[in-house]
């Protein structure tokens, strides 16, 4: 009985004792702290401290700083070439400019200007005839005497051109025939040998002695002013006209103005009293300027221009003009010239063309 007691208390605090570890173990819960921490307790963990916070990464190791490359030194400036300062200079007075003599080639020779070259052509023709037409020496004696004094500073500054020309005619390199070497070629370059007449120098010179031989009725120192078809016109003219008519000519002519030209020919314009233009033509022969064309153009007339305080002062002087020119209406011939094709006709007041 009492063995079964025992048995039976032990069996109870052996049910007991295992119901409170059961019991007790139960209740206990562990929780995870935020801090790191693990607390026991009877209470079910909340659930801040059933998110176990995800533990830090490692830091990553820092990434070792990039180094730039040094920079390539920059090549050294060059200064820009310093220009010199230019001299400030006068509009109205320009720097001097050098100009290349004209033709001149490396040993210094000068190339002939066309004149200096027909009488080097004339001179090789006329020593071709002297050496090989028998008798022509003596009857061209003095005019070529003549013809060397007249030309002397041409033939010596270009002498020996001047040979070779006339070995080159003589061998038949050069035409320098000998069918020229006549009486009549003689008879046309005896002009050419005389010295100039100084009044004929410049195309101004000639139109004043022409003038002059209006006034005074002068034919013969007319005529010289003339040549070619100018020549021809008033050779009967000059002789019908009277000196008061050639007066009255003289005096209706206004002025002369010169275009344009060159060493052998000139052209220019001519105006009268009356406000027309005409053409007037020169050429050079034997460097004295001669009339070419003189009477062979229509007219043009001027516009005419406001008569000014002046004018109408010295009005009075002149109304005895017409009644003068009626009792003599041939002598109120205008002097006109023919107007050259290449001159311009398009300004007649500063562009004259050819008179009659």
């Amino acid at each position: 009985m009492r063995k079964r007691r025992t048995r039976t208390w032990l069996l109870a605090l052996a049910t007991l004792g295992g119901a409170g570890a059961g019991t007790a173990h139960a209740e206990m819960y562990r929780c995870q702290q935020a801090d790191g921490g693990v607390v026991f307790q009877a209470a079910p963990c909340s659930l801040a401290e059933l998110a176990t916070p995800e533990p830090p990464r490692p830091a990553a190791p820092p990434a070792a700083a990039k180094v730039d490359p040094p920079p390539a030194p920059k090549p050294a400036a060059v200064p820009a070439p310093v220009r010199p300062a230019v001299a400030e200079r006068s509009i109205t007075t320009p720097s001097p400019v050098t100009v290349p003599a004209s033709g001149a080639d490396d040993d210094g020779f000068v190339k002939p200007t066309k004149r200096k070259r027909d009488i080097l052509e004339l001179t090789a023709q006329f020593e071709r005839c002297r050496a090989d037409v028998p008798g022509f020496a003596e009857k061209s004696a003095v005019i070529y005497a003549a013809w060397k004094q007249r030309h002397r500073a041409v033939l010596t500054e270009y002498s020996q051109l001047l040979s070779a020309k006339v070995r080159a005619g003589r061998r038949g390199e050069m035409t320098l025939p000998l069918n020229l070497c006549t009486d009549a070629w003689l008879a046309e370059i005896e002009p050419l040998s005389r010295l100039p007449d100084p009044r004929f120098q410049t195309v101004e010179k000639t139109w004043q002695v022409f003038l002059g031989a209006l006034m005074t009725g002068d034919r013969e120192t007319l005529m010289n002013c003339l040549a070619g078809k100018a020549e021809a016109r008033w050779k009967d003219r000059a002789q019908r006209l009277t000196d008061e008519d050639m007066r009255r000519i003289g005096g209706n002519i206004r002025g002369l103005k010169v275009q344009w030209g060159d060493d052998y020919e000139k052209e220019g314009l001519v105006a009268d009293n009356d406000n027309r233009v005409t053409g007037i033509a020169f050429r050079n022969v034997n460097e004295e300027w001669k009339i070419m064309e003189l009477g062979s153009a229509t007219t043009v007339a001027l516009p005419v221009t406001p008569a000014t305080p002046a004018a109408a002062q010295a009005a009075p002087a002149t109304a005895a003009a017409p009644a003068a020119s009626a009792a003599a209406p041939a002598a109120a011939v205008v002097v006109p010239v023919a107007v050259p094709v290449s001159a311009p006709a398009a300004a007649p007041a500063s562009a004259p063309a050819k008179a009659e």
